[in-house]
């Protein structure tokens, strides 16, 4: 429940783009370049609609396929945790499993929330028009930007501060499931490394 309400506010955050690279004005170009930006999630929304539309008549999957996409391991880290369920109170279906490296503060929070379903398609929606806006942010030690990784576009947050090593990924998958990675002790780089090795076929 934690991270559904978690992974809202970041998408709010970034979809009302309340963080800014600099304290500035915004000049004319900042602003061209705003409502072009904007006028294209739009359009990337209403090319969405069908989808949409699918989804809502599709039933969620079941926990065992939740079970049997947390696997035990994910390259050299153990499953510690694994909560199915957690959102089904807001009409979610949704899974989050843990993964830690041994003997090691390092650890991967895998959160997966199902599109189908009347509730399900509105969190979907606004996954995909954050990932629609092309954005960019710094704050301090914290980078949140849209970026192309591996053919998939995602959602990015990457904090370096070297007392609070922190990184985030989320990005769609079948334009259906919302899939988010977030590594503790972890740079974007790395886990990168750990998406790339992600198997997520048995949500086909």
């Amino acid at each position: 429940m934690k991270k559904f309400i978690s992974l809202l506010c970041v998408l709010a955050v970034i979809s009302c783009k309340k963080d800014e690279v600099t304290s500035e004005e915004p000049g004319l170009m900042d602003t061209m370049d705003e409502i072009q930006n904007i006028t294209k999630a739009g359009d990337a929304i209403k090319g969405f609609e069908k989808r949409i539309e699918e989804l809502k008549k599709l039933e969620p999957i079941s926990n065992d396929i939740y079970k049997e996409v947390f696997a035990d391991r994910l390259d050299d880290l153990t499953r510690t945790d694994l909560s199915i369920g957690a959102t089904s109170a807001l009409g979610l279906s949704s899974g989050e499993a843990k993964y830690k490296e041994e003997n090691s503060n390092k650890s991967l929070n895998l959160s997966i929330f199902d599109g189908a379903g009347e509730y399900g398609t509105a969190m979907i929606n606004m996954t995909y028009l954050s990932l629609a806006m092309e954005m960019e942010s710094i704050q301090n030690t914290t980078t949140k930007k849209t970026e192309t990784f591996n053919g998939i576009k995602c959602l990015t947050e990457n904090n370096t501060n070297p007392n609070q090593i922190r990184s985030t990924i989320t990005f769609l998958y079948k334009e259906r499931f919302s899939v988010t990675l977030e590594g503790n002790n972890m740079d974007l780089d790395e886990l990168k490394s750990y998406m790339k090795k992600l198997d997520l076929s048995k949500l086909d």
